[in-house]
């Protein structure tokens, strides 16, 4: 455990912070994960579950007027953590945020750490600037409303942002191209009607989700996933799956050495072996043969 003067970075509404440690910059993980609207706990423990992977470290602060012990994580390693967060199962009101976060909040800290401050290129796009890309989507879509989004999901997506207004300055003029030159017919049909695009989805379901059709299907599924959570997908994986007359549902590995057996099976096939063995006799003229010397044969 160490004390070092931190760094103070400045991030939309919030206030990161940056220590050296070892000759490398760390970065306390409790503002970055508040700030993104999580909970600290849950995300605390995920970190000290692998401590080797993200190589975290406790490091005593300087914060208003006091000490404060926090969990720091090595710099170079805070996109990783950062992508295990996934937008879609974040509360909604908080996607945007996180999404913010996963595309600046690494860079704006690496600015400060090599340059002492964030460079002017993070820099959204102005009003007008956002006004000219309405323009754009506005003549070339018309009043489909359906095509207008699926532009701007496709534009979204491309540049790796939540929403238009998050683009930054310095891809103004590429998002002008983008709009212009996207196939539109690449976006597929539009269809405005939403009780004609729910009716699809439903008769589309069971070919989309066919373990749906079987719920043991679903469950055995589900079972065999928990145990390749967390397994190399390389190389072949073997599964007894057992199914009782009540129902109940059995799910093991087993190793590639080994293979499950059927004893009631086993001890017919036995059976049939040793009554062989005794009525021919085989095992008393073994004994006898046994007693004379074997030479091989030239």
């Amino acid at each position: 455990m160490t004390t070092l003067t931190q760094i103070t970075v400045p991030f939309h509404n919030a206030e990161l912070y940056l220590v050296e440690h070892d000759g490398q910059p760390y970065t306390p993980m409790k503002p970055i994960v508040e700030g993104m609207g999580l909970a600290w706990q849950s995300q605390l423990a995920k970190l000290n579950a692998n401590p080797q992977r993200w190589g975290i470290t406790k490091i005593v602060i300087p914060t208003l007027g006091d000490l404060q012990e926090m969990v720091c994580l090595p710099l170079r390693k805070l996109l990783a953590w950062l992508t295990t967060i996934s937008p879609n199962k974040v509360k909604p009101e908080l996607r945007d945020t996180v999404i913010m976060y996963q595309n600046e909040c690494d860079d704006v800290l690496w600015n400060y750490w090599t340059k002492g401050q964030v460079i002017n290129h993070r820099k959204a796009i102005s009003p007008e600037q956002q006004h000219a890309l309405h323009a754009i989507v506005d003549r070339r879509a018309g009043k489909d409303r359906s095509l207008r989004a699926s532009m701007w999901i496709r534009h979204n997506r491309h540049f790796g942002i939540a929403k238009y207004s998050q683009l930054l300055s310095i891809h103004f003029d590429d998002a002008k191209q983008y709009l212009e030159t996207i196939p539109l017919h690449e976006l597929g049909p539009t269809e405005t009607d939403t009780l004609k695009r729910l009716e699809k989805f439903v008769d589309n379901l069971a070919a989309r989700y066919p373990a749906l059709e079987n719920p043991l299907a679903y469950e055995i599924a589900q079972h065999v996933g928990e145990k390749l959570k967390y397994q190399s997908p390389k190389g072949p994986k073997n599964f007894w799956i057992s199914i009782q007359e009540n129902g109940a549902l059995s799910v093991q590995q087993y190793s590639l050495h080994h293979t499950p057996i059927n004893v009631v099976q086993l001890r017919e096939k036995f059976n049939g072996l040793w009554e062989f063995l005794h009525k021919d006799e085989v095992l008393e003229l073994g004994k006898v043969l046994k007693r004379f010397p074997f030479e091989p044969v030239n």
